[in-house]
């Protein structure tokens, strides 16, 4: 399926060095440990595009978060009960809803590269007197330093968001049938969504087949949720921090719940995974696959034959212990596709 013409737009021409590009900085960045996260406002949001299209020359690895205002339609029945239509017609009506607060964009040059370049966007659309919000959730990002009064006088509205990323080459960027950008995430589901929202201008569509169909669109191929690869890394469990915590990843800069410091995360979280549990393997069978939205695909029954021994990791002094098979691979091949964790934890 191609770009939809109503969203598509000529990808404007990267031109200019990085380091040139790199040098006219913006005016608000945290850094710790070599890792850059700008901080993108209405007033620096087309430089900071420059820089994006710049970045994607030298560093076509991207890893992305997003803050939203939590969730306002729960389920009828436990989450480990839903099918995977149930769970998209749940991140359906709460997306269509809402309001996207943040978006955490992370570069790296390759699998195994640390992260290079970081942009936490702040957006100015939500405002939690007028639009429905989950309060819990809106205040936990207030105590994590969320400013959302800010956002509202400084922020990026989503459609000028929309059509620059759509300018950037990040979306709808295929070269010769292949995905530019690989795109890793953690629990990603709603992140997706989105996004999609954003740059369709509309309401998400009615089915997962199709919402799955357009991710792939606007995002291509090459799309990794690392919550879905935890299912095939032993007793690894919970949320990107607790994960990161396990692995012996340490937050490179920022805070929990900010969408820039989240994305960083989240690629060291994805490259120290793959160092302990997948050295040798390709990764390319868990490409596409949304966790808690899996669909039943033989083509996922072969990845343990290609694994090496699962790994662990000793907490006390970050050793890479081998350890065993986490299941046998029939167990992995018959497990179910769908988890029984909440969408949005």
């Amino acid at each position: 399926m191609p770009c939809p013409p109503e969203v598509r737009s000529s990808t404007t021409t990267r031109s200019g060095s990085w380091r040139r590009k790199k040098a006219s900085a913006g005016p608000r960045r945290q850094q710790k440990q070599g890792v850059e996260i700008r901080q993108v406002w209405a007033e620096n949001v087309d430089q900071e595009f420059k820089l994006i299209r710049a970045a994607m020359e030298h560093f076509p690895y991207v890893s992305m978060d997003t803050e939203f205002p939590g969730v306002i339609h729960l389920p009828s029945k436990h989450h480990g009960a839903l099918t995977a239509d149930e769970r998209y017609a749940l991140v359906k009506a709460n997306v269509d809803a809402l309001h996207l607060i943040q978006v955490g964009l992370t570069f790296a040059a390759s699998p195994s590269s640390p992260p290079a370049l970081a942009f936490e966007i702040n957006l100015s659309d939500f405002d939690p007197r007028v639009h429905r919000h989950a309060p819990e959730s809106v205040a936990l990002l207030a105590a994590n330093g969320v400013d959302l009064a800010a956002h509202r006088a400084r922020g990026v509205p989503a459609s000028a968001l929309s059509a620059l990323m759509m300018s950037s080459g990040l979306v709808c960027n295929h070269n010769h049938g292949g995905a530019v950008v690989t795109w890793v995430t953690f629990h990603s589901a709603y992140d997706f969504a989105y996004l999609l929202k954003l740059l369709m201008g509309r309401k998400l569509p009615s089915s997962m087949a199709d919402f799955l169909r357009y991710v792939r669109v606007f995002f291509g191929d090459n799309v990794y949720d690392v919550k879905h690869m935890m299912r095939f890394c032993g007793d690894l469990y919970g949320g990107l921090d607790r994960v990161a915590a396990t692995l012996g990843v340490q937050r490179a800069a920022g805070r929990s719940h900010q969408a820039g410091s989240d994305s960083v995360l989240t690629w060291d979280t994805f490259r120290k995974m793959k160092q302990i549990y997948f050295p040798k393997s390709v990764i390319t069978p868990f490409a596409g696959v949304l966790f808690g939205l899996e669909l039943p695909a033989p083509a996922h029954q072969h990845i343990i034959k290609h694994m090496p021994a699962a790994a662990a990791v000793d907490n006390h002094n970050n050793k890479k212990l081998v350890v065993r098979i986490a299941r046998p691979p029939h167990a992995i091949a018959a497990a179910p596709r769908i988890a029984a964790l909440p969408m949005y934890s």
